[in-house]
């Protein structure tokens, strides 16, 4: 997931005309290493330990390059209720609904991840 994470953004950004500057570049990059350790720790835990899924801190990770757009005055995104309820804090719809949304490598990762979940739960 660590992998997708600055392509993921930088293509949004991209598609909606938001120019990648140095401040922007730096919350880029600092949700890239805040994702890196936090996934790094997740996955050291036992599986009865894990509270959260990787695509969930993958959605929290945008937090940082949300808080550059809204410094810079970028104008919010419109979303459907679904989406606020879901992720309140993504103002600039920038979180993948799903695993699959950012390949299919990484939505078979997420799945085998979950499928190792279960059947360790399952045996416990």
């Amino acid at each position: 997931m660590t992998r997708v994470y600055r392509p993921w953004l930088l293509h949004l950004f991209e598609s909606r005309g938001w120019k990648v500057g140095p401040e922007l570049a730096r919350g880029i990059e600092d949700g890239e290493r805040w994702l890196t350790e936090t996934l790094e720790h997740l996955l050291g835990l036992t599986f009865e330990q894990q509270r959260r899924g990787p695509l969930e801190i993958f959605q929290e990770a945008m937090r940082f390059p949300t808080a550059v757009l809204a410094d810079l005055g970028v104008e919010t995104v419109e979303r459907d209720a679904a989406a606020v309820t879901a992720i309140p804090g993504d103002v600039f719809d920038l979180a993948p609904a799903s695993s699959a949304a950012l390949g299919e490598d990484v939505w078979r990762a997420h799945l085998a991840w979950g499928a190792a979940k279960a059947a360790a739960m399952r045996h416990r």
